[in-house]
């Protein structure tokens, strides 16, 4: 490899044009490819995937279309009143939807807004009611219709007729008395008690509008034209919610509007990884950038070591791009730390130059150490690939093609702009950095005692704790204060401080589905009575399936026979006049009890204002079928498997055509099996590593040993250090301990390459030296930058990360020379 990488670099330098174009066009190919792919901010990406025992995916949250909505608060302050609160609700809702019509119709972000109930609503109901009325009792109650047909059931009925008729409902609808003279509503008033006093009776309406019991707050859904996935409409959706916000915040202070959902987290948590990306790690970079030009002194040492990273990071996504055609923003923004990695390459290559000031013998001695660098490297981050996380996945495959193409570029092209006649240093820094390398380290026994017994240490922890994952997903989101507040705010007014979640019943068609939630009624009704369930929307009272239409369609008919309808009119021609009634005002009863009924869809009746009914059911985008119910319980931790809302998950999923829609529950069985796979991976990725070493060092079994001592011991103390510092990993902080162990992988190698090789030149010890206090300073200064993000998995990645850096720094400089030296000491 070394002889080919100079055969390459004497023909460029004599091939000068051949030289240009082929970095031009690579660059230009790479970067047209690499602009073209697609970052998701999708936040779900993080989310292990579930399967079935057939192979299919237990629940695809992104597909759901119900995820996409947005809450909109109303909230009266200040002794607003209802009606304030109303009208503010209507002008901000028709303010809204005013500018998104205005909008180019490719540009429009709202697709419906349900805020109000229609005004001719209740007509429509009770159109169609009348025409479906049988549909609605449950073939049940016909035994106590049976005991209603009495002289003294009538008696005291008519009494209520005639109180209903002289009330507000009674005098705008006496229809609704005049077709029911047995009292037939109390029956169906008992049978939708369930739906009425389940989740859904945590509201009311006041004209028409959506308010909490309290009636201090005001509601409304916005469903957008896009799924949350898309960010850059939703982002455009967002600023254009808060403009208005403030603008009403002004012009209507005593009513505070807020909002929240899965879109609004989505956008905080994209607009927050991308502040923190250039509030920190930009940061970062100047610093980084500024200590590298003091150091280096040449004007262009900064575009050298920028342009092989620059190479890597378009090779990488532009081989993202043919792999998958997108790419998560989170694995780019955390692949900037990766990067680092790849940066000490180029350290490697121009520092060397620093000292020889020939590109030749830097080829010469930097070759082998740096391709095997990058091979052990790769090994440990293609282990990700194997993990059953989309995101893992994806920042492994761009991790290896980033730094395959950095280390491509520093031993091909970067040589060819090395010209020794302009070569400068800034001999005080160099002096400095060399003053502490020629620090004999690995002679102060003190100090190497102090390793040895922190090592024991972190050991003896580690075997004691073991590794300990954060299996909750909802530790890696970042909450807006605007939306916690929001979400909070509901919570409190309608929830009474329980858990409110999400079930669904699936299949193939709408019926099918409705069909199917039969089974989820009767688990959920074995639960409530087990006291795990406190309440639950009964969606299928509201759809009833066509099925148990015809059935009681059936039993209406043959309950109403001549006789019993005989007895009625009877009835009614003794007790309506008592009750200053006349017998003819029920006509209408008759006409009802004998009419000829069919079942009816009421999805597609198109009576339920569509905002509304979204919420009930819905088609997903991948075409499934879905109804709803919302179920309420304890609000106790969702990650202890006795809690009551995981009971109810078990019991809920464990049935087929059932779904619980909280990804985080399918996830957190995954997330505990992905701790046992993680720690399998590494151990693999380090027997690779060692299998490599020992071919690299031609089967010196002592100099392999030595050389992977400083990743085993500093991954150790990673280990140990978290568990006496209560640290867990989680998705993200595995992601940077792959990238410990890789940047551990190359300390060593550079180290151990300088003992090996230093009886030919002594020096290139120090040079390997310098070149790891320089990538050390830098990647400690970016990494540390993270600490002060604001983003909890951008955080996340700190702690572990500067332990194993400074661990890997440590054992490499210290440790690793002392034991070779004693090593050769015994050998002569």
């Amino acid at each position: 490899m070394t002889q080919l990488c100079i055969k390459i670099y004497r023909y460029f330098r004599n091939h000068r044009a051949a030289f240009w174009v082929s970095m031009i066009v690579l660059y230009a190919f790479f970067g047209y490819f690499a602009s073209q792919i697609y970052l998701e901010e999708d936040i779900n990406k993080l989310m292990p995937s579930s399967k079935n025992e057939d192979g299919t995916t237990k629940l695809a949250f992104a597909n759901l279309r119900i995820k996409d909505k947005t809450f909109l608060l109303f909230e009266g302050r200040e002794g607003a009143s209802v009606e304030h609160i109303a009208e503010t609700c209507d002008a901000f809702i028709d303010s809204l939807e005013t500018r998104n019509a205005a909008m180019d119709s490719t540009q429009q972000m709202i697709g419906d807004v349900f805020y109000k109930l229609p005004d001719d609503l209740m007509l429509d109901a009770i159109d169609y009611l009348s025409a479906h009325l049988p549909v609605y009792i449950d073939t049940a109650a016909y035994s106590r219709l049976d005991t209603m047909l009495t002289y003294e059931h009538m008696t005291r009925q008519m009494q209520t007729n005639r109180d209903d008729l002289l009330s507000p409902v009674g005098t705008a609808f006496p229809e609704l008395i005049q077709m029911d003279p047995v009292g037939l509503r109390s029956v169906l008033m008992e049978q939708l008690k369930p739906l009425t006093d389940g989740a859904s009776g945590s509201y009311k309406t006041i004209d028409g509008h959506i308010f909490v019991r309290d009636s201090t707050v005001c509601m409304a859904f916005i469903t957008p034209m896009y799924s949350a996935t898309n960010t850059g409409q939703g982002s455009a959706l967002f600023r254009l919610l808060n403009e208005q916000i403030e603008q009403f915040s002004a012009s209507v202070p005593d009513v505070k509007i807020s909002y929240h959902g899965t879109p609004a987290s989505g956008f905080y948590n994209a607009s927050r990884i991308k502040a923190d990306l250039k509030g920190t790690i930009i940061g970062a970079l100047v610093l980084v950038l500024l200590f590298i030009f003091i150091c280096f002194r040449n004007y262009d040492t900064i575009p050298l070591l920028l342009l092989p990273v620059v190479f890597g990071t378009l090779f990488g996504l532009a081989a993202m791009y043919f792999i998958k055609g997108q790419f998560s923003l989170l694995a780019l923004g955390i692949g900037a730390v990766v990067l680092g990695v790849a940066f000490s390459y180029v350290l490697h290559i121009i520092t060397h130059y620093k000292y020889v000031s020939d590109p030749e013998q830097v080829l010469r001695d930097e070759v082998k150490p740096v391709c095997l660098g990058c091979l052990t490297t790769i090994g440990s981050f293609m282990g990700l690939i194997f993990i059953r996380t989309e995101l893992l996945q994806d920042f492994g495959l761009f991790a290896a093609f980033a730094i395959v193409g950095t280390t491509a570029f520093s031993l091909i092209y970067l040589p060819q702009f090395l010209n020794p006649e302009k070569n400068k240093v800034n001999r005080r820094a160099f002096a400095i950095v060399d003053r502490i390398n020629n620090y004999p380290f690995d002679r102060k026994k003190p100090l190497l005692l102090v390793i040895l017994a922190a090592v024991v240490v972190c050991i003896a922890f580690y075997i004691a704790g073991g590794t300990r994952f954060d299996a909750d997903m909802h530790n890696l989101g970042y909450r807006a204060e605007n939306v916690s507040y929001s979400e909070d705010l509901l919570r409190a007014k309608t929830h009474t401080g329980d858990k409110q979640k999400y079930f669904a019943s699936s299949g193939a068609t709408m019926e099918e589905a409705i069909e199917n939630f039969s089974n989820m009624a009767n688990k959920l009704d074995s639960l409530q009575w087990a006291g795990l369930v406190k309440s639950y929307t009964h969606t299928d009272q509201i759809f009833v399936p066509l099925r148990v239409q015809q059935q009681r369609i059936d039993a209406w008919k043959e309950f109403w026979t001549d006789e019993r309808l005989q007895r009625v009119r009877s009835l009614i021609g003794k007790t309506a006049p008592q009750a200053g009634l006349r017998p003819e005002a029920f006509d209408a009863f008759f006409e009802f009890a004998t009419a000829d009924y069919e079942p009816d869809a009421l999805y597609e009746a198109g009576l339920i204002p569509k905002g509304y009914q979204s919420t009930l059911m819905e088609q997903s985008y991948n075409d499934d079928y879905l109804c709803f119910t919302s179920v309420r319980c304890a609000n106790d931790s969702i990650r202890s498997k006795d809690s009551d809302y995981h009971r109810i998950c078990d019991a809920v999923a464990s049935q087929p055509n059932l779904l619980v829609l909280d990804t985080y529950y399918y996830t957190t069985d995954t997330l505990i099996g992905l701790n046992e796979d993680f720690n399998v991976l590494q151990w693999i990725s380090m027997l690779f590593v060692l299998i490599v070493l020992f071919f690299s060092f031609r089967f010196n079994i002592k100099h392999t040993l030595l050389g992977f001592m400083p990743i085993l011991l500093s991954w150790l103390i990673v280990l140990g250090s978290m568990v006496i510092f209560d640290v867990r990993f989680n998705l993200i902080n595995i992601i940077i301990s792959t990238f410990i162990f890789g940047i551990g992988v190359d300390y060593s190698i550079f180290v151990m390459s300088g003992l090996i090789d230093g009886e030919k030149n002594r020096r290139l010890l120090g040079y390997h030296k310098t070149a790891i206090f320089f990538s050390a300073v830098i990647l400690i200064v970016t990494v540390s930058s993270m600490l002060f993000a604001e983003h909890p998995a951008i955080r996340s990645v700190g702690f572990s990360t500067l332990v194993g850096m400074i661990a890997a720094v440590v054992i490499s400089y210290v440790v690793q020379p002392a034991i070779f030296r004693m090593i050769n000491k015994n050998k002569k």
